[in-house]
Parts: structure tokens; C-alpha cells; sequence
């Protein structure tokens, strides 16, 4: 049986693109799970705010500014869904309220969710995502009819 030449060119391009779509799928980049990219230790390295219509502005300096202790607590998140905080003694008021840093904390990532379980059974619950050796928490909040939109940046250790 012959195969025409229109027929012919037709089934290499359907091969040649399927092809193109398997090799991109596969690719290392970014192919890790979530909670294999979390695994390890953490330093907030931005905060960004954006309120309503206003620019969006890194609050971290500010931070560090009057807290310099701030940008050395460090996040710890383990391969068994535990997360704890290094933070410095200096530090221990002011860092009471960020998650993980009131014992050890349960963390799970989902659907591009992070929720974290604190040891007094509160919850927090941030969108995440990862590039490189960075990961960013993002979320939201409405008052008074403004929205709020905070943006955490962790960078790798």
C-alpha cells in the first residue's frame, strides 16, 4: 500500500509535534513536586504589599531597618511535613506571630496551596510557587473595600 505524499508529511508533522509536546512536558525544570522544592531551609528576602491602586512597595527594609535581627530567622521546612524557625533570641517578640515559629509546625502543599498547622492548632494558608532557589507566598485581603495583596519572597539557604 502507498501513502500519499500529502498523507505522508501530515503524520511526520502529528509526530514531530507530539514529539515537541513530550520533550516540554518532560522537562527537569520545574517538574519537582511542591513539597520536594519546599524541603530545606528559608530567609524571607522580600515583602512585598500592594494596597488598592497604589504601587507595589518591599516592606523587608523597612523590617530590617528597626529589626535587623529579622532577616536572620530562618524557616526549616522538613521532608515530613515539619516546619520549625531558627530565630534569633533578639528576634523572639517580633517573630511571634509569622508561622512555624512557635514550636514545631505541620505544613502541607496542595494544588498550590501551602497550609500550615501551627502547634496551637491555628491555620495559615498562602498560595505558593517556586523559581530557582526562590519561593513566594502570596495572598490576599479585603477591608473596607480595598484589596491588599502581600507577597512574601524566601530565598534558598
Amino acid at each position: 500500500m502507498k501513502i500519499s505524499s500529502n498523507f505522508r508529511k501530515l503524520l511526520i508533522m502529528f509526530t514531530l509535534a507530539s514529539m515537541s509536546l513530550t520533550v516540554m512536558n518532560c522537562s527537569k525544570a520545574g517538574s519537582e513536586e511542591p513539597t520536594a522544592q519546599i524541603v530545606g531551609n528559608w530567609k524571607i528576602t522580600n515583602i512585598f504589599v500592594k494596597e488598592g491602586t497604589k504601587a507595589e512597595e518591599d516592606q523587608f527594609p523597612f523590617l530590617v531597618a528597626f529589626f535587623p535581627c529579622f532577616k536572620d530567622i530562618t524557616f526549616i521546612f522538613k521532608s515530613n511535613g515539619e516546619l520549625s524557625a531558627s530565630v534569633p533570641k533578639e528576634c523572639q517578640s517580633t517573630a511571634d506571630d509569622l508561622p512555624g515559629t512557635g514550636g514545631i509546625a505541620k505544613y502541607e502543599v496542595v494544588g498550590g496551596k501551602l497550609t500550615i498547622t501551627d502547634s496551637d492548632g491555628s491555620k495559615t494558608t498562602e498560595d505558593v510557587s517556586f523559581s530557582g532557589k526562590q519561593m513566594t507566598w502570596t495572598s490576599s485581603e479585603v477591608d473596607k473595600g480595598v484589596t491588599t495583596i502581600n507577597r512574601s519572597v524566601f530565598t534558598k539557604q
